[in-house]
C-alpha cells in the first residue's frame, strides 16, 4: 500500500516552544495525530516522519564525491546528523507519497549545536523533484521565519507550496486526541538517547498588549491545558521510551491557570510522579515569580532547569517603549528569589533551578547608552554574587503583525548594529566567563553528559535538559553515549572538562 502522507520536520524555534534536535517539538506530533485520526479506516499507517536532514542527505548522496556525516577527522556534519533513514529509503518514501506536510518556522533565531533548521528556499529546492502535494504548516505560515537575528522575516512566496495550512485548534479538548495519537512519531525520531520532548502547557499571552516584538499573541488566544491532559501525554511518551521532558510551549509556566498554586502543584506532582529522568521548564514572566511558587518548581523538577526570563533590556526607556514585562528593579528581585530557592547543587552537578536572561538588541528606543545600561546591570548581578545560568543575546527580527514591525521595523537595528559585536564580546568575556567559574568551579563533576558532535579530536557534550551547558573534552569520544566529566576550564559560553 502506498504511503499517503509524509511529514518533514524542518525544525521550529518560537518565543514559546522549541523543536530543534535534540528537542522533539509539538508541531510534527500534532500534524501526525491529526492526519492519523482524520484518515482512520482509509489506511493502516501513520504518516512517515522525515527531517530536513533526510532531504539534504538525499542530495549529498547524489553527488559524485561521498559525504560522511561524522568523518574520522574534521567536523561532524550537523546539517545531516539527524537523518532518519538511508538515502534510498527517503527517495522511495517521497516517490510514493501523495501529500507532504512540511513543518517550518524559526521565530527566535539561535545557534544550535547538533542541528540546522531548514529555510523556505532550501525546502522548495530539495522537494522540487517530487510530485506529491506540498503543504506548508507551522510558525512559518503565520508570521514567517528567519534564521538570522536582525534580518527581515521570510514569508512563503506565492506558488512555492501547493497549500499553506494553519495547524490550529480551537480548544485543548479538540487537540488532546491529536497530541496523544501523534506521540507515536517519537518511534521514528533519530538519536533518541538524548531527546527531550517539548510538552505544551498553554498558548497565547496573559498580557494585552504584549511585548512589541512577540509573535505569540498574534498566533493564539490565551488558553491553559488541563493538568491531567498534560500528564497523560507525558505518560504516553514514557510508555514509548521517552524519559526527558520540558514543560514549555507557553509564554510563562508560572502563570499556569492564572498562577494558581494548587493547579501548578497538581501539574508538577503528576508529571514528576511518573518518574522521568529529566523534568524541566522554560519561559517565565518575572512578574509572576514568588518564593512560594518557585519552591514548587524546585521540589518537583529535576536539577539543571532554567527559568528563562525575557528581560530583553535593562534600559527603562526601551522597557516602556516596547511594553516589556520586566522593569529593572523587578528583574533583580526575581533573580534573588530564584537564587534563594533554587541555587543549591543537585545530584547531576547542576543547580536545582536558576534564572536565565534574554537580551534583545534593536528594540524601539535603543541607543548606544542602552548597551551601557545593559552591561552595568549584568555586572551588578555578577558583583552581588548572584547566579545566572545563561545570558542569551539576540538581534530582533520584526515579524509581520507585531507592533515592532508596524512601528519601526529595523530602524534601530540599522542605527546601532555597528556597536553590537564589541559589546557582545565584552559581555562574553567579562560577565559570562566569571559567571561560569562561579556556577561550575574547577573540579565540579557533571554526570550523564551526552556526546553530540566532533570537531577534529575534540568532542562537544551536553546533559539532557533545557539550556544545558556545552562541555568540551579533548578526546574523540563515540557519539550518543553518556559520560561523567570533571570541569577543568572555561570558554566564552562553555566549559572545558576531562572524563572522570
Amino acid at each position: 500500500m502506498s504511503r499517503t502522507e509524509t511529514i518533514i520536520d524542518c525544525y521550529t524555534d518560537e518565543p514559546a516552544g522549541l523543536g530543534v534536535p535534540p528537542f522533539l517539538g509539538v508541531w510534527p506530533r500534532y500534524a501526525a495525530g491529526r492526519s492519523t485520526l482524520l484518515t482512520a479506516g482509509q489506511h493502516d499507517e501513520q504518516p512517515t516522519y522525515l527531517t530536513i536532514d533526510d532531504l539534504r542527505w538525499l542530495l549529498y548522496q547524489s553527488k559524485p564525491r561521498p559525504v560522511v556525516i561524522d568523518p574520522l577527522t574534521g567536523r561532524t556534519r550537523i546539517e545531516v546528523l539527524n537523518c532518519t533513514r538511508s538515502a534510498e529509503e527517503v527517495r522511495q518514501i517521497l516517490g510514493d507519497t501523495d501529500q507532504v506536510t512540511i513543518i517550518a518556522g524559526v521565530q527566535t533565531p539561535g545557534k544550535y549545536l547538533s542541528a540546522r533548521p531548514g529555510t523556505l528556499n532550501e525546502i522548495v529546492k530539495l522537494l522540487s523533484g517530487f510530485k506529491g502535494t506540498k503543504i506548508l504548516t507551522g510558525p512559518a505560515v503565520t508570521c514567517g521565519t528567519q534564521m538570522r537575528g536582525g534580518s527581515r522575516a521570510k514569508m512563503p512566496d506565492e506558488g512555492q507550496f501547493d497549500e499553506l495550512r494553519s495547524l490550529s485548534f480551537d480548544t485543548y479538548d479538540q487537540l488532546q486526541p491529536y497530541a496523544i495519537k501523534g506521540s507515536a512519531i517519537y518511534k521514528q525520531f533519530p538519536r533518541k538517547q538524548n531527546c527531550i520532548v517539548e510538552i505544551e502547557t498553554g498558548r497565547g499571552c496573559p498580557r494585552s498588549p504584549g511585548c512589541s516584538f512577540c509573535t505569540e499573541p498574534i498566533k493564539n488566544t490565551l488558553q491553559w491545558r488541563k493538568a491531567q491532559d498534560i500528564i497523560d501525554e507525558v505518560k504516553t511518551f514514557m510508555a514509548l521510551g521517552a524519559n526527558a521532558f520540558r514543560l514549555g510551549k507557553q509564554s510563562c509556566i508560572f502563570s499556569y491557570n492564572g498562577g494558581n498554586l494548587n493547579s501548578i502543584r497538581q501539574l508538577l506532582s503528576g508529571a514528576a510522579n511518573l518518574g522521568p529522568r529529566v523534568l524541566h521548564i522554560d519561559n517565565v514572566n518575572p512578574a509572576m515569580v514568588s518564593e512560594e511558587c518557585t519552591k514548587l518548581f524546585v521540589e518537583y523538577c529535576t536539577p539543571g532547569s532554567t527559568a528563562a526570563m525575557g528581560v530583553e533590556s535593562f534600559d527603562p526607556v526601551v522597557t516602556k517603549e516596547n511594553n516589556l514585562n520586566c522593569p529593572y528593579d523587578m528583574a533583580f528581585e526575581v533573580i534573588r528569589i530564584i537564587n534563594k530557592v533554587g541555587g543549591f547543587r543537585g545530584e547531576n552537578g547542576c543547580h536545582a533551578l536558576l534564572p536565565g536572561i534574554n537580551i534583545l538588541l534593536g528594540l524601539k528606543g535603543e541607543t548606544p547608552e542602552t548597551l551601557d545600561r545593559n552591561f552595568a546591570a549584568l555586572k551588578r548581578i555578577l558583583d552581588e554574587g548572584l547566579l545566572i545560568r545563561r545570558i542569551n543575546i539576540r538581534q530582533v527580527v520584526p515579524f509581520p503583525g507585531t507592533d515592532l514591525y508596524k512601528e519601526i521595523g529595523r530602524r534601530f537595528l540599522r542605527t546601532n548594529r555597528r556597536y553590537y559585536p564589541a559589546w557582545i564580546e565584552k559581555v562574553r568575556r567579562e560577565i559570562d566567563v566569571p559567571m561560569l567559574r562561579r556556577l561550575f568551579p574547577p573540579g565540579t563533576i557533571l554526570h550523564r553528559v551526552c556526546s553530540e558532535v566532533h570537531n577534529g579530536n575534540v568532542t562537544f557534550l551536553r546533559q539532557v535538559g533545557s539550556y544545558p551547558i556545552v562541555v568540551r573534552v579533548l578526546r574523540r569520544l563515540p557519539l550518543g553515549e553518556f559520560f561523567d566529566v570533571r570541569v577543568t576550564g572555561y570558554m566564552l559560553r562553555s566549559l572545558a572538562a576531562e572524563l572522570v
